[in-house]
């Protein structure tokens, strides 16, 4: 019986670069021998030199960052009825500045993606910051729908910008073992942002109105902005590798302790292409698989956008509830999506360390080569724990939307939202993980591709979620959603059984083409 082999990394790969044979075997130059030797190798280089204290304080800088993105999109909606009488305008025209900005949701992160994988991510999110800081005073003090509009385009793209840059970050010093929890507290982030936004906007419009709701979002983007300044380390591989390399002058923040660790060069990522605008795009024909993975998060992410924005319609209408008492009903859906980090989340890191030792391999913590790609079954890791949590979320999401519809006291519907949220993040921070594993090193790139595939139709299903409701009903509305759900399950088994070998030939035709 083969004694399990430790696998641990000695550098990143890049899209073209040529490697020794003792460097990691991710390049496409490289050739079986070498990734035999990787696999093989013990060496003592940490994917990243950050302490685990470190890692934990930079992940909850950037939920903390990742959260007040997220407040710019949610704090909204519970204030859409009283914007709607101050400006004089309909309910219908108002859902077109929802539309607008999910639109700009899926633009800003194709260009933010790629040059975050290139340039670094502490000068996108600086960018992307002001932009938000400066939007946000704008919102505050102008005076007619056109300008609410086009602002709320402009503050779209700053907070949206922002996504891609926090989810590399991620990948940037987490190894895959640990993906899944970590992900999870970046996500925490966003989940605060978007389900207790709803309650901060409704009780600023209640008690001091809704032009507070911006002055708020000034405070938490301007909060932001100092500590990407001040303390928010670069992370990028293709800048600083593991942590060893120093970055420019102008990319170190104010406060910033240089790394007593020999610089390692072996550890940086390397591009020879400049950064494009089509990077994003070239994904879904590049590797099919991973552009599956993305239309069944996408699918996820829609049918959560339409429990989120519809839940003042369906709840406030139906229970005549004011807008504090609207936002107030976001809370168990943010709970449960804040606790899947405990329960997906742990599970899933748990089942890459138990599929990990069925393979042969001993998963340590901060270390990772590309070779565990081609000896781990990545697809059934992640997918275990995706399929059972797709069709609970199936089966909460029916629940829910049949409870909203019919004559029952409002906790049933609460309760169920729970559950949902539980079982709708876990699913959706699993696939994201999953996809993080199979393009590590391009993690800007492939979140700029996934907001562009969740945000662009989103806006579409943004836009038909009050006549759907009005037309079949909010339960049929949840029962199509739920069964769209365990279509897209069928793809997923698919890449369950299939992955592993059809990424193993889409790793040979890349060898082959760049002999």
């Amino acid at each position: 019986m083969t004694a399990p082999t430790s696998i641990e990394t000695k550098s990143l790969p890049t899209e073209v670069e040529k490697k020794t044979p003792l460097q990691d075997d991710s390049s496409p130059s490289s050739d079986s021998s070498d990734d035999a030797k990787a696999a093989e190798l013990f060496t003592s280089t940490p994917y990243t030199i950050l302490s685990e204290r470190a890692k934990i304080g930079t992940i909850l800088l950037v939920a903390t960052i990742n959260a007040s993105a997220f407040f710019a999109h949610t704090t909204y909606y519970p204030a859409l009825n009283a914007i709607s009488e101050d400006l004089n305008v309909s309910s219908g025209t108002m859902y077109l500045t929802i539309t607008s900005y999910m639109i700009m949701q899926s633009i800003a992160p194709i260009v933010t993606g790629s040059l975050s994988d290139r340039r670094g991510r502490r000068p996108i999110l600086f960018v992307c910051m002001m932009i938000y800081v400066i939007a946000s005073i704008g919102l505050a003090c102008q005076r007619n729908f056109v300008g609410l509009l086009l602002l709320r385009c402009l503050q779209s793209i700053g907070s949206s910008g922002t996504f891609t840059a926090t989810f590399a970050l991620v990948v940037d010093i987490i190894a895959r073992s640990e993906r899944g929890k970590y992900l999870a507290y970046v996500t925490m982030g966003s989940t605060i942002g978007t389900s207790t936004g709803p309650i901060i906007g409704g009780v600023l419009t209640d008690k001091l109105g809704w032009r507070s709701i911006f002055w708020f979002l000034t405070i938490c983007s301007g909060v932001s902005l100092f500590l990407i300044v001040v303390v928010l380390r670069e992370t990028c591989r293709a800048v600083v590798g593991n942590g060893t390399i120093p970055p420019p002058s102008w990319n170190k923040p104010l406060y910033f302790k240089k790394s007593a660790t020999e610089p390692d060069y072996d550890t940086q990522t390397r591009f020879t292409k400049p950064p494009g605008i089509l990077d994003c795009f070239k994904i879904f024909y590049k590797n099919q698989e991973v552009g599956l993975l993305i239309f069944c998060w996408s699918l996820m992410c829609w049918g959560q956008t339409v429990i989120e924005i519809s839940l003042p319609v369906v709840l406030g209408k139906k229970y005549h509830l004011d807008s504090m008492n609207v936002g107030l009903c976001y809370i168990p859906w943010a709970t449960g999506a804040i606790t899947a980090r405990w329960s997906v989340g742990s599970l899933g890191d748990w089942n890459f360390r138990r599929l990990g030792r069925n393979a042969g391999l001993v998963i340590q913590s901060n270390k990772q080569t590309k070779a565990q790609l081609r000896v781990l079954p990545l697809e059934r890791i992640r997918l275990q724990i995706v399929l059972p949590a797709v069709y609970v979320a199936c089966v909460f999401t029916i629940a829910y939307s049949w409870a909203a519809a019919i004559d029952v006291h409002i906790a049933c519907p609460l309760v169920l939202l729970f559950f949902l949220g539980n079982a709708m993040m876990g699913t959706t921070n699993t696939l994201a993980a999953l996809i993080g594993d199979l393009e590590a090193y391009k993690p800007g790139t492939v979140r700029g591709a996934m907001a562009l595939f969740k945000c662009f139709p989103g806006a579409g299903v943004a836009a038909a979620i009050n006549p759907a409701i009005a037309s079949i009903g909010f339960g049929w509305f949840g029962t199509i959603i739920s069964g769209f759900w365990v279509l897209a399950s069928g793809i997923l088994w698919f890449i369950y059984f299939h992955g592993q070998k059809w990424r193993a030939e889409i790793e040979e035709r890349r060898k082959e083409i760049a002999k």
